[in-house]
């Protein structure tokens, strides 16, 4: 399949858009059942479902969503650029998290985080048939 650059990128930022809301659905429903368990469980899924979200999203738009890159030697460059912005933003994410919150059920933290980070390769890996032949 041969498509031009400019209708893959819009392809691949549809998968990321859609990535992203099947992920927020999912913590939404998981602090919802978790309602059942406590209050704190709840805020403290979603807690870890934005610290998954915010860095991943802010790189996909970095990434996906900025201008133009002139080389291959640039997007690579942006790329190693936005990881470290990504784990930056993840760093401050859980100390602020860790400092501020308090109650806080780092269980369900963590569970949520974990299963969001398993559930982007997941949909990653179904989003992508290309991946799969590698």
């Amino acid at each position: 399949m041969n498509l031009k650059p400019g209708k893959h990128t819009q392809a691949t930022r549809h998968r990321v858009i859609r990535i992203f809301l099947i992920q927020a659905f999912l913590i939404a429903v998981m602090a919802v059942i978790t309602l059942i368990y406590g209050v704190t469980q709840a805020y403290s899924v979603l807690l870890g479902g934005l610290l998954y979200l915010l860095p991943n999203a802010y790189f996909a738009k970095r990434l996906l969503f900025g201008r133009q890159k002139s080389s291959a030697n640039r997007a690579l460059a942006e790329m190693y650029i936005g990881q470290i912005w990504k784990m930056a933003i993840s760093i401050v994410g859980f100390s602020a998290v860790f400092i501020m919150v308090r109650p806080l059920s780092p269980f369900s933290l963590f569970f949520a985080f974990i299963l969001l980070q398993v559930s982007g390769w997941y949909l990653q890996m179904k989003a992508n048939y290309r991946f799969l032949k590698l």
